[in-house]
C-alpha cells in the first residue's frame, strides 16, 4: 500500500463584485505551476496633479531615491503563474467534462476572469431598452497554500494551445497569467479584499518572526558600530 500524498492545489476563488459574501465560481489548478514569479516595487508618492511630492526636488537626492525612501510610497506587488492543461490527465481523473471539447472549457473559464460580470439587467436586449454600462470585473482570490490568499486583478494572459483534436479544440495548452495584487484603495470598499490582505499579511509577519527569532538565538560575530 502506497503512502498517501498530501497535495494542496492552488486555485482561483471568484466572487461577484457586488456580492462578495458568496463564492460564484472556483477554478482549481489541475497542475500547480512549477514556478511563481513575484515582483514587489515601491512607487514614488505623487501629489497634486500627478507631480512629485513637495520637497522631492532639491533635497540632496534624486527623485528616484526620494520615491524609494518615502513612507507614503505605495507598495505594488505583481505575480505571474504558468498554468498547464492536458486532456489526457483530465480523462485519467474521471472528470465529467465532455471530451469532445478538449480543454476549451478550462481555457474559457480563465478568460472569463478578464471580462466584466454580466447581470440580468446588463444582458443583451431586443433594442427597445437603452444600453447600460457594463458591470465591474469579478473579485478574484489567488490561493497558494494555507498561508497565502491574495486578492488580485487579472492583468493579462498569454495562451499557448499546442495540440488539437479533429474539430480543432485544444487538447493541451499552457496559459501564463499576469496578476496584480489589490491594495488598500480597493480594500476600503470591499471586506473580502480587506480580510484577504489582512490574512496574508499576518501570516507573512508570522513567518518573518519565526525566522528572525531563530537567527537571534544563533547570535553573531559581527561587530556593529556603536
Amino acid at each position: 500500500m502506497s503512502d498517501a500524498i498530501n497535495f494542496t492545489q492552488g486555485a482561483f476563488a471568484v466572487y461577484n463584485p457586488d456580492d462578495t459574501a458568496t463564492m460564484s465560481s472556483f477554478i482549481p489548478f489541475r497542475f500547480n505551476p512549477e514556478s511563481l514569479t513575484r515582483q514587489l516595487q515601491l512607487e514614488q508618492a505623487q501629489g497634486g496633479e500627478g507631480g512629485a511630492e513637495p520637497g522631492a526636488q532639491g533635497s540632496g537626492g534624486s527623485s528616484g531615491e526620494q520615491g524609494a525612501d518615502s513612507s507614503s510610497g505605495t507598495l505594488k506587488e505583481s505575480l505571474s503563474v504558468m498554468l498547464r492543461f492536458d486532456l489526457a490527465d483530465r480523462v485519467e481523473a474521471n472528470s465529467s467534462l465532455p471530451v469532445e471539447f478538449g480543454v476549451m472549457p478550462e481555457i474559457s473559464a480563465l478568460e472569463e476572469l478578464l471580462y466584466p460580470v454580466e447581470s440580468e439587467a446588463e444582458a443583451p436586449s431586443d433594442g427597445t431598452e437603452p444600453v447600460r454600462a457594463r458591470g465591474r470585473r469579478p473579485i478574484v482570490l489567488f490561493i497558494w497554500g494555507e498561508r497565502r490568499v491574495v486578492p488580485v486583478k487579472i492583468t493579462g494572459m498569454a495562451i499557448s494551445e499546442t495540440f488539437f483534436n479533429g474539430k480543432l479544440y485544444p487538447v493541451r495548452a499552457e496559459i501564463e497569467v499576469g496578476l496584480e495584487v489589490l491594495g488598500e484603495a480597493e480594500a476600503r470598499d470591499n471586506t473580502r479584499v480587506q480580510s484577504s490582505l489582512n490574512f496574508t499579511a499576518a501570516n507573512r509577519r508570522k513567518m518573518a518572526r519565526l525566522y528572525l527569532d531563530t537567527t537571534a538565538d544563533q547570535g553573531t560575530n559581527i561587530n556593529l558600530p556603536q
